[in-house]
């Protein structure tokens, strides 16, 4: 076979990325008073706390698109000077979550990392960054990296399949630190060798897809704790903060936000060490993966459900898992940062981190003034459902197409998504009926819907990411979870509320596009606007 491409050469080394056998994959609580070449350093995080625009162990973006010319592009900023940062980028699409893209970035101290997903000539998105940071697989300074299909339905047509690559949600997990202390080496007074890989000499990382350094750090798992800080890998501290813009190319428009941040913090609330979570980017198949993720899709057989109810009772569970858990699919943001791996913890992991994104509903800002051709989208995403459910694409009945964990995983309370509040279409949504819309215009009137006049209008959330449109000309030419709300509204603020006694995590925010129509001729008048949406907290 003719090797052509930069993802074709990257499947050859490492068989997209297979390797023979099943990977022994591993979380590992860390020790000692400090990273040391035989300690990761003692995971101190006993909880999660929610940031915006901060620094954090994750981060999440609600939204990218490369949809109808636009470009994404996203900035990881590694804020501490002291300690390198392994860390895992995934791209998920806005349908399911599944998994798009995953990418390994190594950052030094200080480092900034960026990269675009844009559109390729057949309609499937694709990343590329100009940095020369290292990353696992590598990517090469202006070569694409293709986003993949293999998770999506089979059953969609190639253009609908590209489509669906080309809209979603971004995560970034710090997984390690590499630290700069000079503890290694013969004479344990050396900087480690990964370190030495990844730290730019005259502003260049010195590592190559075949550093020896690099690969032997990263492309075996450490299944101790001496193992892995021999590497040069302590637990991590987090300090990772993003920002990203999304470019509409044809109309001239930027919208642009800070990630929302996570951070894994100790009992006083302050940022804190959390386990050492690093996997390797290949295709080795996962024993037990319920100890490093709830997703109810990857999670061995019995362990996840077609049915829950809302306090967490199940039936007809699964009889095999509905996809190979993969080294590549860990970490994600519901694998133990605090507490040792297991399938509990898991669980725990993802209920905590959806208690922090849960709203009893949201509001925002809405333009339509027809003199400046405003418009408005509202962009909603759900980070953490696809924790809880995940629709199974490989079964032709929508009855059976919903596929749950019990998340939180005692049935001491209630369901974030269940039979109760989830309903099949394209994708998994929000049980029809369940969510108000209502508005405020600038002068104080209030409309509540929904509008008799449009019974079977649909204001839930679907999937992982939606956008609702408050007029006929969309603002991000959205092609997955596209909403047109039906009526007359009027600039001002509106609001959405669940009817969820638990809430639903959610995040997102609004763009706004304005355009200017007395600008001078050649002169650009068009002005993109995004504030992230207000939250409504459920009463306790």
């Amino acid at each position: 076979m003719k090797i052509k491409t930069l993802s074709q050469a990257l499947a050859a080394v490492l068989g997209t990325f297979a390797l023979a056998g099943a990977s022994p994959a591993a979380v590992i609580v860390g020790t000692g008073a400090r990273p040391s070449s035989t300690q990761l350093g003692a995971t101190t995080a006993v909880g999660f706390k929610k940031e915006e625009g901060q620094p954090g162990h994750a981060l999440l973006v609600p939204y990218f698109t490369a949809q109808n010319g636009q470009m994404t592009v996203l900035h990881l900023m590694n804020t501490d000077i002291d300690n390198g940062k392994v860390v895992k980028v995934r791209f998920r699409g806005a349908n399911n979550g599944d998994s798009l893209l995953s990418v390994h970035v190594l950052m030094s101290p200080g480092d900034m990392w960026t990269a675009a997903v844009t559109a390729n000539a057949d309609g499937t998105a694709q990343l590329t960054t100009g940095d020369r940071s290292c990353t696992l697989p590598r990517l090469a300074t202006g070569v694409p990296q293709r986003f993949s299909t293999d998770r999506l339905d089979p059953g969609w047509t190639p253009d609908i399949t590209a489509a669906h690559t080309r809209e979603g949600a971004i995560e970034a997990i710090v997984m390690a630190d590499i630290p700069q202390l000079r503890v290694y080496g013969a004479d344990t007074a050396s900087n480690s060798a990964l370190f030495k890989a990844i730290k730019q000499v005259n502003g260049i990382a010195p590592c190559t897809f075949e550093d020896s350094a690099v690969n032997a750090a990263l492309m075996s798992e450490a299944n101790s704790e001496a193992v892995a800080a021999g590497r040069g890998l302590a637990g991590p501290t987090g300090r990772l903060a993003a920002t990203w813009y999304i470019m509409d190319v044809l109309g001239s428009t930027t919208f642009s936000g800070p990630a929302t941040a996570i951070q894994a913090v100790d009992g006083a609330g302050d940022p804190a060490r959390g386990n050492y979570m690093l996997f390797p980017p290949t295709d080795s198949e996962v024993a037990q993966p319920e100890r490093y993720t709830s997703d109810p899709l990857l999670v061995s057989a019995g362990l996840a459900f077609r049915d829950k109810d809302m306090p967490g009772n199940t039936s007809r569970p699964t009889t095999a898992p509905v996809l190979t858990a993969r080294s590549n699919d860990f970490p994600d943001l519901s694998t133990p940062v605090y507490l040792p791996p297991t399938a509990t913890n898991a669980a725990t992991t993802a209920a905590d981190l959806s208690r922090l994104l849960t709203v009893a509903g949201f509001r925002n800002q809405v333009v339509l003034d027809a003199s400046i051709s405003a418009r408005t989208d509202w962009v909603v995403a759900t980070p953490t459902k696809r924790y809880s459910v995940g629709k199974d694409y490989s079964q032709p009945d929508p009855a059976d197409q919903r596929v749950y964990s019990v998340v939180p995983p005692l049935r001491t309370t209630l369901q974030y998504f269940h039979s109760g509040n989830t309903e099949v279409g394209q994708s998994i949504c929000s049980m029809h009926g369940t969510w108000d819309l209502w508005m405020a215009d600038r002068e104080a009137t209030v409309t509540v819907r929904p509008n008799p006049n449009f019974p079977n209008e649909k204001y839930e959330s679907c999937g992982a990411v939606s956008v609702f449109a408050f007029s006929d000309s969309y603002v991000l030419s959205s092609a997955v979870n596209r909403r047109r709300l039906n009526g007359v509204f009027r600039e001002g603020w509106a609001g959405m509320t669940t009817s969820d006694s638990n809430g639903i995590p959610v995040i997102g925010a609004s763009f706004i596009k304005l355009t200017n129509p007395g600008v001078a001729p050649g002169v650009a008048g068009n002005y993109g606007l995004s504030f992230p949406h207000i939250r409504r907290l459920p009463v306790k």
